[in-house]
């Protein structure tokens, strides 16, 4: 019988069928056994010893794993990491072949991403390389085999990186399926839903409101500390989608809010771009105005705030001050789309009607 650290139960049973036999050397801190990974239940890994399978099988809950703070420390030989290298590297076409090859039996453990190990930096390296070789729907598969809700946060920094490149390549498809496989996911913790918040606010810097919606709306279901400014996204996106109702509602469902509460100047700004579509000029203005006060230049919202306040100014005829903050707008962030927008607002403003 092994001797390993947590009480095992061995039975001599046949292996779970399917899944590729790994060594494995299962690291404690005071000792460590090499042994040979055949298989994993519900809750629990199985194996054997190393050599001839005799048919033995030992069992070890994942309980025990982690209260005695085991590693799945999985060896590979040098090929793997020179492979991983070459990745890291952006040689990810010569390194493809060699993480390929030792990395995908490893798909049908991706249940286990939630013992510490080696097991999820393996799979994670092995989705950078499909994904960055174009292997769209090997991508898929591998990505909708990890359970995310059991893996670490890491796990979906990449997959936002994965969507990003997936989507610049016109993949919509395997881009729709990795986000479902997301929003499909429940028990995620307050650093995973970090990690969507990111993601979400990549998806809105380039323009993917739709996208940004879904993930702000499964974030805002959620309490937590992010709950309150994914509900303001939530609204903000649902304005550039192009609904009637959802911003109100998600902005007055918000808590109440101080005015130098992070997010408050967000709030007014969403509320003065609504007022501006309804044709409510003077309330766009008060809004407008209120957010400009408490806002910070750091803001990511800064600029459109700034082109917002100048619209208003512009639709309620205080056309020279409109002018002073397009100005500030294009020499403050001249790079940004709200910059480009406000010069060509700035340039319909004639010296006649200025002085008017």
């Amino acid at each position: 019988m092994l001797r390993l650290f947590p009480i095992c139960i061995v039975l001599l049973a046949g292996c779970l069928h399917g899944a590729p036999e790994l060594n494995l050397r299962l690291q404690y801190p005071q000792q460590s056994n090499d042994v040979v990974l055949t298989g994993h239940t519900r809750n629990s890994i199985e194996f054997r010893p190393q050599g001839r399978d005799t048919g033995g099988r030992a069992y070890i809950d994942f309980d025990d794993l982690i209260d005695h703070r085991a590693v799945l420390n999985f060896p590979f030989p040098e090929e793997f990491y020179n492979a991983i290298e070459e990745l890291e590297q952006g040689q990810f076409l010569k390194a493809l072949p060699a993480i390929e090859k030792h990395a995908a039996p490893f798909v049908e453990y991706a249940t286990l991403v939630h013992l510490p190990g080696n097991l999820t930096p393996t799979l994670l390296s092995y989705i950078d390389a499909l994904t960055l070789a174009a292997r769209w729907d090997h991508t898929v598969e591998v990505v909708e085999s990890i359970p995310l809700e059991k893996a670490p946060s890491v796990a979906l920094r990449t997959l936002a990186r994965t969507l990003l490149t997936i989507e610049n390549g016109n993949e919509a498809d395997a881009v729709k399926d990795i986000q479902e496989h997301i929003l499909n996911t429940t028990g995620f913790t307050d650093a995973h839903l970090a990690e969507l918040m990111t993601l979400a606010d990549k998806w809105r810097d380039r323009g993917n409101y739709l996208r940004a919606f879904e993930l702000y709306r499964k974030v805002q279901a959620i309490e937590g500390v992010n709950q309150t400014q994914a509900r303001l996204w939530v609204a903000y996106c649902s304005f550039y989608l192009g609904h009637d109702l959802v911003p109100e509602v998600f902005l007055e469902n918000l808590p109440e809010m101080e005015q130098e509460t992070a997010g408050f100047s967000l709030k007014e700004l969403i509320k003065a771009r609504l007022a501006l579509r309804s044709g409510d000029y003077a309330a766009a203005m008060r809004s407008a105005s209120e957010a400009k006060v408490y806002a910070n230049a750091i803001d990511p919202w800064y600029p459109e705030l700034l082109y917002t306040v100048a619209l208003a100014y512009k639709e309620i005829g205080m056309l020279e001050a409109a002018k002073i903050v397009y100005q500030e707008l294009t020499i403050l962030f001249p790079e940004t789309p709200w910059a480009r927008e406000g010069l060509g607002d700035e340039e319909s403003i004639t010296p006649e009607a200025s002085t008017s």
